[in-house]
């Protein structure tokens, strides 16, 4: 479980979770230069008292800054799935801030924010949402998601597609990688490939997604 060249076992990942006095968050993050870490870290499902968090390993203590930590935990990245894991922190706090990071093999990923949806019984002031989809790779570049991510949004509604299995034409301005896909290999891949985006990475890492495709 030591030797980092071997991907095909099983990884143990650490999670911080931290409240309140974090790192300052940097929007336009890349985890490009993590290689473990390359495809970053999202959030979603947002309910009162917890969130869903991801990381996929590519290819350690605690990180320091981290303070008011709410929750640490570690994680099994089984091949079976990819080597992704979906971390899920329970007992904090309704409608707060909490900043997060994950560590493998003495490699951190990037820092990535995310907020619990608010009691059922409070009253908010405000709760500023963005709602996208169909992000077609080689239609053209994720612009709007590094708009997204400057934005301060509470929540992402993203309601598909977010990826596309079609291979691409030569006049495209940006390819997808191989031809039609139709394996899981290929959909693992497929997703893989959005996933080293950038702006797709920051808008990721800026607030809590939900899904409906």
């Amino acid at each position: 479980m030591n030797n980092p060249s071997a991907l095909s076992r099983r990884r143990l990942l650490q999670l911080a979770l931290a409240a309140g006095a974090a790192p300052a968050f940097v929007r336009h993050a890349r985890a490009a230069d993590v290689p473990r870490f390359s495809l970053g870290v999202a959030s979603g499902h947002p309910r009162p008292d917890r969130v869903v968090l991801w990381t996929r390993l590519m290819g350690g203590d605690l990180p320091e800054g981290f303070k008011d930590i709410a929750a640490r935990g570690v994680e099994t990245a089984d091949e079976a799935w990819a080597h992704s894991v979906h971390a899920e922190p329970a007992g904090l706090a309704p409608g707060r801030w909490y900043w997060y990071r994950f560590s493998a093999l003495g490699q951190q990923s990037m820092v990535g924010r995310t907020r619990t949806a608010p009691a059922p019984d409070a009253e908010v002031a405000s709760f500023d949402f963005a709602i996208a989809s169909c992000q077609r790779w080689d239609h053209g570049h994720y612009a709007a998601w590094r708009h997204m991510a400057a934005e301060n949004l509470d929540l992402v509604m993203f309601l598909g597609d977010y990826i596309y299995e079609y291979a691409s034409d030569a006049n495209r301005i940006r390819r997808h990688e191989g031809g039609y896909v139709r394996s899981l290999t290929e959909y693992r891949d497929r997703h893989a490939q959005y996933k080293t985006d950038p702006a797709l990475q920051a808008a990721h890492a800026a607030a809590p997604w939900l899904y409906v495709w």
